[in-house]
């Protein structure tokens, strides 16, 4: 996982056997946000400055890294600077193109933009940008584009200033447009702020926003239509105290995680519960075993 107040990588046990183990940290950085495993063990990470306390991202500061934990301890990684993306605004969340040859996709939340990576030539590009992807004037953070998964030759992604979860045609080579950007949900700035999102086997969209998690269902799939689906939280409270600044999740995969759905969401600790409510609630990993909710 990556820490977002500071420039590190973090392993940590879904079972709780052992303390975090700190991987990696980076130079010259204030923080991590997007993570992939492109390969077995072999993870990039979007590395830049972002200030926690004023919430501005420094554009030109970002670049992408590699870390390696393969036939090695997790401690003793291997860690490399694939290469800068200059004219980068706020790099966040980042999803896999092409895994043969190694392109990523990565939203950047300040500029409106995709970016197109590829981790064996250094190649950066701008593959999309759209208004869809913009972030709004006047809020607290300015935060656009958060989440994208691509699913078969469709880029999903959200807006966490506009609240909406969108679709886009690409070419999964370029990962360029192939068509116009479609809004499948809108929902209310006033009651949501769509963080990172996980795709299941059913197409079903599970989207992270503060101490909640909203349900999208069919979202992903191809005969979805534009502003088609209603909001359905599945899973914490906007009031929740314990648990809260929900901000990434993903699919577990051992055999017990695909038997009882599990998502493991990271939470940020809480800064805007903070901001409002004067409370926080420290960064933590959290399991929810989606079967047990019964959509399947």
């Amino acid at each position: 996982m990556t820490i977002l107040s500071s420039p590190e990588v973090l392993l940590l046990s879904t079972s709780n056997d052992f303390d975090p183990i700190k991987v990696a940290t980076f130079p010259d950085a204030l923080g991590c946000l997007g993570i992939v495993e492109l390969y077995h063990d072999v993870f990039y990470i979007a590395v830049g400055n972002f200030s926690v306390k004023t919430g501005n991202s420094t554009p030109d500061s970002w670049s992408i890294w590699e870390v390696d934990i393969r036939h090695r301890k997790p401690e003793d990684a291997a860690i490399t600077k694939i290469t800068d993306v200059p004219g980068a605004g706020f790099l966040n969340g980042m999803t896999i193109l092409n895994p043969v040859t190694g392109v990523l996709l990565v939203a950047d939340s300040l500029f409106s933009a995709v970016w197109s990576v590829n981790v064996r030539t250094g190649h950066v590009a701008v593959a999309i940008n759209d208004t869809t992807m913009a972030p709004t004037t006047g809020g607290a953070i300015s935060l656009g584009i958060n989440g994208l998964r691509v699913v078969d030759s469709d880029l999903f992604y959200d807006n966490s200033n506009r609240a909406t979860f969108n679709r886009i045609p690409i070419d999964l080579h370029t990962g360029q447009a192939t068509g116009p950007a479609i809004t499948l949900f809108q929902g209310s700035s006033d009651e949501i702020l769509p963080d990172d999102f996980a795709i299941d086997f059913e197409a079903n969209a599970w989207v992270v926003t503060g101490g909640q998690m909203f349900l999208l269902p069919g979202a992903a799939a191809p005969t979805a239509g534009s502003l088609s689906f209603s909001l359905e939280f599945v899973a914490g409270s906007a009031t929740e105290t314990r648990i809260t600044g929900w901000t990434s999740t993903r699919f577990g995969t051992q055999q017990a995680d695909i038997e009882r759905g599990s998502l493991y969401v990271t939470t940020d600790g809480g800064p805007l519960a903070y901001r409002d409510g004067n409370f926080t609630a420290g960064g933590m990993l959290v399991r929810i075993d989606t079967a047990e909710l019964g959509l399947y």
